[in-house]
C-alpha cells in the first residue's frame, strides 16, 4: 500500500456503509430491474428506508442515459424510477464509494 501512498495515491473514505441505491446502483448504469437489485441479494434497510440527499443535476443525467442512453450507448429503453434510486441498502460493494468520489472530484 505504501507504494501507491508515494505515488500520490489517496485511500477513498469506506466508512459509509449505508448507501442509497442510486450511488450504488443507479450512478454505475446496473438497470433497475437487474437481479442484484432483488431483496434476496441486496438489504435494503427499513429506517432510514430512503436518502434524504442526491444531487438532482447528476440524477437527471443518469436517469436520462438509463431511459434513452448516451456517450455511445443507447441506454436500457425502460422508465427510470426516483423511488427505487431513493432506497437505502447496506453498501454492496466499494465501487459506489468510487462512483461518488468521481462525482465529487468532477464538481471541483
Amino acid at each position: 500500500m505504501n507504494i501507491f501512498l508515494q505515488m500520490g495515491f489517496e485511500e477513498m473514505p469506506t466508512n459509509n456503509l449505508v448507501e442509497s441505491s442510486f450511488w450504488n446502483f443507479d450512478a454505475l448504469f446496473q438497470p433497475q430491474h437487474h437481479p442484484a437489485r432483488d431483496s434476496h441479494d441486496t438489504f435494503f434497510l427499513e429506517a432510514p428506508s430512503t436518502t434524504r440527499e442526491l444531487p438532482e443535476d447528476y440524477v437527471q443525467l443518469v436517469k436520462h442515459v438509463h431511459e434513452s442512453g448516451g456517450y455511445g450507448s443507447r441506454g436500457y429503453m425502460y422508465d427510470w424510477k426516483r423511488e427505487e434510486a431513493n432506497k437505502n441498502l447496506l453498501r454492496t460493494h466499494t465501487t459506489a464509494v468510487s462512483t461518488r468520489m468521481l462525482y465529487a472530484l468532477a464538481k471541483v
